[in-house]
């Protein structure tokens, strides 16, 4: 299997390890993993498991190939949606656990990507449109002061 950089408009902002996106390589492209809240609510509706506990079993590996293929797809899909991209908006969770099945590492190579992208939402590192968060850090000009 070959693997290719996935075509996307010069419009369009590919997805980044600079700006911490996780993506997932599925028959040779790279598919962006974006939790917004509309994917979040569809993969709960579609896993019939709350956000929390798909990172939980995530964390611990135990995510069926069902859910990680609902949740690939969702997130997949969300990332089309906002690159206008439709043919990665179109995604369909079966076929994408076809390609995680096919993919070098196959579940736990894909298992891998979905454990950082839900721990990140769970904990609040994502917007509601499933952008990452800057990352904040508080300064000050004045010196610690010691007890």
């Amino acid at each position: 299997m070959t693997k290719a950089k996935l075509t996307v408009d010069d419009a369009v902002r590919p997805e980044s390890e600079e700006r911490g996106e996780v993506a997932i390589t599925l028959d040779g492209e790279r598919m962006v993993l974006r939790p917004s809240y509309e994917a979040i609510e569809a993969f709960e509706a579609g896993t019939g498991k709350a956000l929390i506990v798909l990172a939980q079993l995530a964390a611990t590996r135990s995510l069926s190939l069902v859910e990680c293929s609902i949740v690939a797809c969702e997130c997949i899909r969300a990332w089309g949606r906002a690159t206008n991209n439709r043919g990665m908006a179109g995604a369909n969770s079966r076929r994408i656990a076809e390609l995680i099945l096919d993919s070098d590492g196959g579940v736990m190579e894909a298992m891998s990507s979905l454990t950082a992208v839900l721990a990140l939402a769970a904990t609040g590192k994502y917007t509601a449109s499933g952008e990452l968060k800057p990352v904040t850090t508080k300064t000050t000009d004045e010196a610690p002061v010691a007890g």
